[in-house]
């Protein structure tokens, strides 16, 4: 079945200039994003998202796609979703991204769980993807590449692992090029969500 379309949508940032961007502003307000996942990291239970560009920057070859990290690392109990098909996390709502979290909510992008979680001085808040599988961006599992899906690019979009679900690709060089790495994690993925799939090489 082919994935949800990718999602994007508008946020306005008042510390940037406005109106179209051009050579002399190459970044302007209001700008347009897509929530992109990262590969999993320490925390399993609490996946890696992120803020991009939606497109690549016309005006500026170098810029990095990235404009937030949402996820706060953290190894609190967390409520997973009802819904296959979305994510929970802990997002940092503080310093950088403080009234970020609102501009998302308008959006219909993520939406609170209820759960918080107190870390230091800060709270973590716990939010739910409105958005669905497909419709995030996900980024390439292989260390070696690390390719962030984006509107416009020439590539097809990313084919995930068909034993643990949670890792993505760009094809099956990627894929093969990283399965040293994702073997053990493969098998983590698998116990957590209650699925085993036999090994016979990349998935």
């Amino acid at each position: 079945m082919a994935p949800l379309p990718l999602h994007p949508f508008e946020i306005v940032d008042s510390r940037l200039p406005k109106g179209p961007p051009s050579e002399e502003h190459p970044i302007t307000t209001p700008m347009t994003l897509l929530l992109c996942r990262y590969p999993l990291g320490q925390y399993l239970s609490n996946p890696n998202f992120t803020l991009i560009y939606s497109t690549r920057n016309p005006y500026d070859e170098y810029q990095d796609p990235l404009y937030s990290i949402l996820t706060a690392g953290s190894q609190a109990p967390l409520e997973p979703s009802a819904d296959t098909e979305k994510k929970t996390f802990w997002m940092k709502t503080y310093s950088e991204n403080t009234g970020l979290l609102e501009k998302l909510e308008e959006q219909g992008i993520l939406r609170r769980t209820g759960q918080v979680e107190k870390q230091g001085f800060v709270e973590l808040v716990a939010v739910e993807t409105v958005l669905k599988r497909g419709e995030w961006a996900e980024t390439c599992s292989n260390q070696e590449c690390r390719r962030r899906e984006m509107i416009g690019d020439e590539e097809k979009r990313m084919v995930r692992c068909l034993r643990c679900k949670e890792s993505y690709y760009c094809g099956k060089e990627c894929q093969a090029q990283d399965w040293p790495q994702h073997k053990k994690a493969c098998k983590t993925y698998q116990k957590l969500s209650g699925k085993s799939v036999p090994a016979s090489g990349s998935g």
